[in-house]
Formats: C-alpha cells, sequence, structure tokens
C-alpha cells in the first residue's frame, strides 16, 4: 500500500502533463501511486504518457468527457493511498510538497485530516502576471472558509482518504465548484492543516472559464449548502451570499460582459455593502478594462 495516491485528471493536454507528472517524480517523498484520470481527449496524451515506463502509474480512460469531478471521482475509487493529493495536468509540484504535507499530519498536524499550502501563481499561461500566495488559516477554519477568506487551489490538497467514507466524492452536478463543495464538506468533519510556502505552481488560462456556466454552479452550490450558511446568523449569511454574487460580477466583467456584471455587483453591494475595501478597488479596475475593451 502507497503512504499517497495522486489523482491527475487531464483533458486535452497533452503539451502539459509532462511538466506535471515530472514535478510528481521529483519529489523528495517517493512513496506514491499515480493515478492519471484521461477524461476522453483527442490529442496525444496517451502517447506523452507512454514515455514514462514507472509501475507506480496507473492509467484511466473515459470515453465521454464528464469533467473535472467525475475525473477525480474515477481516480479516488482506484486509490489505495493513506493520503490522497490532487494535480492538475497544466501545474506543477515543487519537490518538497508532498514530504511537508504529510510530515505535518504525521507530526505536529496529526489532529488535522487535511492539507493545503501556498501557490506561485502563473496568470495567462505565465505571460502576464506571476504572484506568490502564502496562507496562513489553520484549524478549524469552515466559518473563515465560507466567509472567503482564504482559497484551497485544488492542485495543493491532500487528505486522509478514510475521510472520503464521511464526505463522499465530487459532486459531479457542478460543472464548476466542485472543489468548494468538496472542501466545504471536508472541513465540516475535519481541522486544517497548512504549508505557508509555496508548494505548487499553478498556471492559469485566465479565458478558459465561462461566466454563465460558472454561475450557475455557484448557485447550485449556495442552495446545496443553505442550511449551512444560515448556520452563520443574518449578517454573515447576507456576506456569504454577497461574496459570490461580487465573483459572479468580477467574472463576467472579465469577458467584457458590462451590464452583467455590474448587475450582480449591485446585487452584492444590496446585500452586503461592507464588503472589504481592496475588493471595489479590484472591481473598478476591472470595469475600467471592460470599457476599455469595449473602446478598442
Amino acid at each position: 500500500m502507497p503512504l499517497v495516491s495522486i489523482i491527475i485528471p487531464t483533458f486535452n493536454r497533452a503539451h502539459t502533463i509532462e511538466r506535471a507528472l515530472r514535478s510528481v517524480m521529483a519529489q523528495s517523498l517517493q512513496d506514491f501511486e499515480i493515478l492519471i484520470v484521461d477524461d476522453a481527449s483527442t490529442d496525444s496524451t496517451a502517447a506523452v504518457l507512454a514515455q514514462f515506463d514507472d509501475a507506480r502509474i496507473q492509467y484511466f480512460h473515459h470515453n465521454k468527457n464528464r469533467f473535472a469531478g467525475a475525473a477525480r471521482n474515477t481516480g479516488m475509487e482506484a486509490a489505495t493511498g493513506k493520503y490522497i493529493a490532487f494535480l492538475d495536468s497544466d501545474d506543477a509540484w515543487l519537490p518538497e510538497k508532498l514530504e511537508r504535507q504529510v510530515g505535518l499530519l504525521e507530526g505536529f498536524d496529526q489532529d488535522c485530516g487535511c492539507s493545503y499550502t501556498g501557490v506561485i501563481i502563473n496568470s495567462e499561461r505565465g505571460l502576464k502576471k506571476h504572484t506568490i500566495n502564502q496562507p496562513s488559516w489553520r484549524g478549524d477554519v469552515l466559518q473563515a472558509y465560507l466567509l472567503d477568506k482564504f482559497v484551497i487551489w485544488t492542485p495543493t490538497f491532500l487528505f486522509r482518504s478514510e475521510l472520503l467514507q464521511q464526505t463522499g466524492p465530487f459532486d459531479t452536478s457542478l460543472v464548476r465548484a466542485e472543489d468548494i463543495d468538496f472542501y466545504l464538506r471536508m472541513l465540516q468533519k475535519c481541522k486544517l492543516s497548512c504549508v505557508p510556502e509555496p508548494m505548487v505552481e499553478l498556471f492559469l488560462d485566465a479565458g478558459k472559464e465561462l461566466a454563465d456556466v460558472a454561475e450557475k454552479s455557484d448557485w447550485i452550490l449556495l442552495n446545496k449548502h443553505s442550511e449551512l450558511i444560515k448556520e452563520q446568523g443574518f449578517l454573515l449569511s447576507r456576506r456569504i451570499y454577497a461574496n459570490y454574487e461580487f465573483r459572479i460580477g468580477e467574472r463576467y466583467l472579465n469577458e467584457g460582459s458590462i451590464y452583467e456584471g455590474i448587475k450582480n455587483i449591485g446585487k452584492a453591494i444590496l446585500q452586503y455593502p461592507l464588503l472589504p475595501p481592496k475588493r471595489y478597488a479590484a472591481m473598478l479596475l476591472r470595469l475600467f478594462r471592460a470599457f476599455q475593451q469595449k473602446v478598442y
């Protein structure tokens, strides 16, 4: 039985999956299995993977594209490790990622059930923006996560596989936000451990998320957890909904849909006008860029 089961879902990422896989092979902790779930790719993904001759790699193939949540579920069904970790096929781990997280859960943070790390974020395929995120939230953090005070990036997440019996798999009715739903269920059952230093490098394509698709998933998510949100009290509940409305509006502005963006941000302000000033500043910048796109 391996110590860690690493699940890599992929769809038409032949140009990046080698980088992801080599970052796993370079880990200082080598007691793992790799479960690659090909979600019906039509490119040369299978040929790229055939170059790797390692008995720890298992390859699964979906005949139909079922999205990331279903692909991770396929991997989790086959996982045999004490811990499960996720890596997206267009991202990469730093060499000490697994060792640092497992070390905490086996030692100082052994009362925690899951862990996340800091990240290096490369936006728009690394061409335009390079930022570092170093989180500090740990312990009982369910309310803080509901209030959007910190982010758990999926390639940073590692958890005890036994928790799946309590939380269940990813909700495949969610095309987006399936990871947030999964973490909300996980954080209701256990404490969170944190490695603040960046242990993952993300390569984000700013144009890949459709705002209308993300909005539908957000509302499925909010309705699913409405009772949990209500338990936070009147003001905090309004703030949670406002955060989501604001985020929906920001996505529309990023796509240049000014009317939809302003409409949703207006709803957020009516729900809870006391959001942090930096949210408003970021929104104004997005609005300015959206108007620039319309003009030019």
